[in-house]
C-alpha cells in the first residue's frame, strides 16, 4: 500500500478549498473546486484557482443545488474542463500542503471519490484544517452564529460576501474567516 506523502507540517503551504457539487450525496458529481494556496507561517497568498468541471450527468443533478450553485450551462461549457483535467490542476496546487476548508469532509470526500474514479492519489497531507471546528471551539453559543456558518461568520467578521456558494468564492472567504479565527481569543461567554 502506498505511504502517505511525508510533508512536515510545520512548513507545509496551506491550501484553502471548497467544492461545488449537483447534489450534496457522495454520488454527485465535483463541478467546481476552488482554491486559495497560502505560504506557511505567513500565510501570504500565492495563488488562486478556480476550475469548473462539466458534469457528465447533469440528468441526475438536484435543481435545488444547481440553483444554489448558480450553474450556467453556457458559462461550463466555455470555461469547464474534464473531470480528470480539473483533478490534475488541483493537484498541481496542492503537493505537499495542508487543505483548509469550512466543513472539510464535505469537500474532502467528494474530491477523495473523485481521485479514487481516476485511480489518482493524493498529494496533500492526509489530515487537513477545518474553520468550522475553529469557529466552534472560539465562538460556539454565539447569538448572532447559530450554526457556525461560513456566511454567518463572514457577515460576524463584516468580510467582503463574495458569491456565496461559488467555490473561489467561498475558498476566499474561508482563508478571511481562518486569519480571524486565529485572532479571535478562546471561548467567551455570550
Amino acid at each position: 500500500m502506498p505511504r502517505d506523502p511525508e510533508i512536515n507540517i510545520a512548513e507545509a503551504d496551506l491550501v484553502f478549498f471548497d467544492t461545488e457539487t449537483t447534489g450534496f450525496d457522495l454520488d454527485k458529481e465535483l463541478i467546481e473546486i476552488g482554491l486559495v494556496k497560502a505560504k506557511a507561517k505567513t500565510f501570504e497568498i500565492i495563488a488562486e484557482k478556480d476550475i469548473k468541471i462539466k458534469p457528465v450527468h447533469i440528468e441526475t443533478a438536484d435543481p435545488d443545488s444547481l440553483g444554489i450553485v448558480g450553474y450556467d450551462p453556457e458559462e461550463w461549457a466555455i470555461e469547464g474542463v474534464d473531470l480528470k483535467t480539473g483533478l490534475e490542476q488541483f493537484l498541481s496546487y496542492t503537493e505537499g500542503t495542508v487543505l483548509v476548508g469550512h466543513n472539510i469532509a464535505f469537500d474532502w470526500m467528494h474530491v477523495k471519490k473523485s481521485l479514487e474514479q481516476y485511480g489518482m492519489r493524493f498529494n496533500y497531507y492526509y489530515k487537513g484544517l477545518d474553520t468550522f471546528s475553529l469557529a466552534w471551539q472560539k465562538l460556539a453559543g454565539h447569538p448572532s452564529l447559530p450554526h457556525l456558518s461560513l456566511s454567518e461568520l463572514s457577515a460576524y467578521f463584516k468580510l467582503p460576501p463574495g458569491r456565496p456558494h461559488r467555490a473561489i468564492d467561498d475558498a476566499r472567504t474561508t482563508y478571511q474567516v481562518f486569519l480571524k479565527l486565529l485572532k479571535e481569543p478562546e471561548r467567551r461567554a455570550f
